[in-house]
């Protein structure tokens, strides 16, 4: 994989902290917040992409005019604040408290037959009643629930993520080496704006335009006249392929940036992404149909299309091969480098990049040891009746594992998410009493590592130190948490939620209300937890790390085939096609332009159309709320 620019540690370790990016922190908090969360209410949408590159290169430009321009590390700072402050879970926490309310006291919920809600998940009764009424946390149906959905999931997530990231990064960046190619040209970009590199914010600026146009043609034309010049068109060839292979889904999407995701990626590692993706949605619903597979309550039919049929499949066959594909090529590794894990553990060398008397791996286990057993003990006090063995061994174990499969992915690719935990958790229990369900995931589940990972691999190379990084991720995160509650509760008193005014809380929380009730019996159906699909997914990506590790000396394989497997939204798995065919079009534009002189640019050229996309993209999600927000005046 060709070397990004700027991945290599900076030293002159400074500042990240200072008032400039204090500033920034309050522009975002008392600005950018309020609306996030607005436009979750109104729309249902997380978050604004790449939204703090916009305030970024909005900072940069003041503080140049101020004859003070920001630093690299000020600069990744501000950027921390988004994933971890802005569009983290901890950011929307107090939105899902009303959201419980809500299901708890719903008449979706008698009609499903719920008995009995503990306390500790919402106001119940006269008691929401009241909070209802009068529309404020400040009450004392709600010290519970803040306390047991809020404070308690917030605190030991907080330290849990963030020693598991510290260990995840010894492991994966310092002793493995992995290159991250997202996270890498994200903190590139940002020291070229830090060290103020002209070629380099050059080709930046040039992207960004372009972006900005493509963001325009699309976005922004159909935003204006309701047509967009340059669609972003899903066309769906599965009614092309049926007839050969039944049960078969080939989407395809005109948009650009995913595309331009592969430019980063070497086409072997984009060829075996889509190898998983082709050999689960072509060939594996293929076999699935042929042999009559399909559950009786939703067998498959011709016609029913691609974003039926992916999510149906994944549904009842492959998140169950995924789970065991994922967890042997998260363990499998581990064993077999066991020497490897144990030199990034135990080495007496201090990593000065990370390391203090503080953040030595034995005293990082212990932190880590210390809140996974307050989270046992935490959810036990809670459901007294849930095995206590399956709590340790998803709280210790699970959470481990699958924050080391998710940063591996990361270090190769672009990182992936293991859906239905909770779910997992649940069914291998045993436990069928309901009142697990009640109990945040956060409390007991700790998948957050992978970023915080991330973000120590860009603070390597943009040269913040573990101490100051430690110093922003808890104070951007308790930020994130105190705008929650503030704006939440100063959009409560203006009107109802769920209400009139948030058309997202009257549309969609009675259909996630259905399923968040329909799940507790559901799941014990057995269709989304099959052993013998599990163990075959277990033994089929043993042999392939083993086969690609020994033989082709590139233990990566059964990583990327996962990748491909599940997919990222909102293509899903055949993103991968995409991909693989811009990481084609990267190699023809290193040929014709020379190899060293692109390599040194793509991931810039990438960045800038993503930012410059984004821009365009904020700005008609801006419009939209201004326009939806006018029609509440009362003339």
């Amino acid at each position: 994989m060709a070397k990004i620019d700027g991945s290599k540690k900076v030293t002159g370790i400074g500042k990240g902290l200072t008032w400039r990016s204090l500033m920034a922190f309050v522009f975002l908090v008392f600005v950018i917040q309020p609306a996030i969360v607005y436009n979750w209410l109104v729309n249902g949408l997380w978050g604004f992409s790449l939204a703090s590159w916009a305030i970024i290169l909005l900072w940069v430009g003041l503080t140049r005019l101020l004859g003070s321009p920001l630093s690299s590390k000020e600069i990744f700072v501000i950027r921390l604040f988004e994933t971890t402050g802005l569009t983290s879970w901890a950011a929307y926490i107090f939105v899902t408290l009303l959201q419980k309310q809500y299901f708890a006291n719903s008449p979706i919920a008698t009609l499903f037959g719920i008995e009995h809600i503990p306390s500790f998940f919402a106001p119940l009764g006269s008691d929401a009643a009241r909070s209802m009424l009068y529309r404020t946390f400040f009450d004392q149906a709600w010290v519970l629930p803040i306390l047991t959905q809020v404070c308690i999931p917030i605190f030991l997530s907080a330290f849990a993520n963030y020693t598991l990231g510290l260990l995840s990064y010894r492991l994966y960046v310092e002793e493995e080496k992995l290159e991250f190619p997202f996270a890498s040209i994200d903190a590139s970009t940002m020291k070229a704006f830090g060290e103020r590199d002209k070629n380099k914010i050059k080709v930046i600026t040039l992207a960004i335009i372009a972006g900005i146009i493509y963001g325009f043609g699309s976005t922004g034309t159909f935003q204006i006249i309701g047509i967009s010049l340059v669609p972003r068109l899903l066309v769906d060839f599965t009614p092309n392929i049926e007839p050969l292979l039944p049960g078969s889904a080939l989407p395809f999407s005109t948009d650009l940036l995913y595309y331009i995701q592969g430019f980063i990626l070497p086409i072997q590692v984009t060829a075996l992404q889509l190898v998983g993706t082709i050999g689960l949605y072509i060939f594996g619903n293929n076999y699935v149909t042929v042999n009559n597979l399909w559950p009786a309550e939703s067998p498959w039919k011709p016609g029913q299309g691609a974003q039926f049929i992916i999510p149906k499949s994944q549904l009842y066959f492959w998140n169950s091969l995924t789970i065991g594909w994922g967890i042997a090529v998260a363990v499998i590794p581990l064993l077999v480098r066991y020497k490897t894990v144990l030199r990034a553990f135990t080495s007496t060398k201090e990593k000065k990049s990370v390391q203090s008397t503080w953040f030595t791996s034995r005293n990082l286990f212990i932190i880590f040891l210390i809140t996974a057993i307050s989270s046992v003990v935490s959810t036990w006090l809670l459901v007294p009746g849930f095995p206590l063995w399956v709590l340790l061994a998803f709280t210790m174990g699970i959470s481990v594992v699958i924050t080391f499969l998710q940063t591996n992915s990361a270090g190769v690719t672009y990182g992936l998410s293991v859906p239905y935990l909770r779910e997992t958790l649940i069914y291998f229990s045993g436990y069928k009493n309901p009142d697990i369900w009640f109990v945040e995931p956060g409390t007991y589940l700790f998948t957050g590592g992978s970023g915080i990972a991330q973000q120590l691999k860009m603070a390597q190379i943009v040269g913040v130190d573990t101490k100051e990084y430690t110093k922003a991720y808890f104070l951007v995160l308790a930020l994130g948490v105190i705008g929650s509650g503030l704006f939440v509760s100063i959009f409560w008193r203006i009107q109802s939620i769920p209400g009139w005014a948030y058309p997202y809380t009257i549309s969609a929380w009675p259909v996630q209300a259905m399923d968040f009730w329909r799940w507790q019996s559901w799941l014990w159906t057995g269709y989304l937890f099959r052993e013998n699909w599990i163990v075959m997914g277990f033994s089929a990506s043993t042999v392939v790390y083993l086969i690609s590790d020994f033989v082709f000396h590139f233990p990566a394989a059964g990583i990327l085939m996962l990748v491909g497997m599940q997919g990222i939204a909102p293509m899903g798995p055949w993103w991968t096609l995409h991909a693989f065919i811009g990481s084609i079009i990267s190699k023809a534009i290193s040929k014709f332009v020379g190899e060293k002189l692109w390599d040194s640019n793509k991931g810039y050229i990438m960045m800038g159309i993503l930012i410059g996309d984004s821009i365009i993209s904020t700005l008609a999600i801006i419009l939209s709320l201004v326009a939806r927000s006018t029609w509440l005046k009362p003339y």
